[in-house]
C-alpha cells in the first residue's frame, strides 16, 4: 500500500491534536489525534501515522494527569 498526500495530512493532524491534548483538553483533543492516527495508517502512512497514534495517547494521558494534579 503506498503513501499518499492524505495520509500525511492525518498524520501531521494526529500529531499536533497530541500537542493540543497535552495543553488543553485531553478528553477531547486525545481521541481525536488517535483517530487521525488511525486514518493516516489506513491510508498507507504506517510510520508517521503510528507516531501520531502513540503521542496523541501518551500526551493525552499525560494531560490528564496534569489537570489532575493542578485541580485537586
Amino acid at each position: 500500500m503506498g503513501q499518499t498526500k492524505s495520509g500525511r495530512r492525518f498524520a501531521a493532524a494526529s500529531m499536533v491534536l497530541a500537542l493540543v491534548a497535552l495543553a488543553v483538553a485531553p478528553a477531547v483533543f486525545g481521541p481525536l489525534g488517535i483517530l487521525m492516527g488511525m486514518v493516516a495508517v489506513s491510508k498507507g502512512e504506517r510510520y508517521l501515522g503510528m507516531l501520531g497514534l502513540t503521542a496523541s495517547a501518551i500526551l493525552a494521558v499525560t494531560g490528564y494527569y496534569i489537570a489532575g494534579a493542578l485541580i485537586g
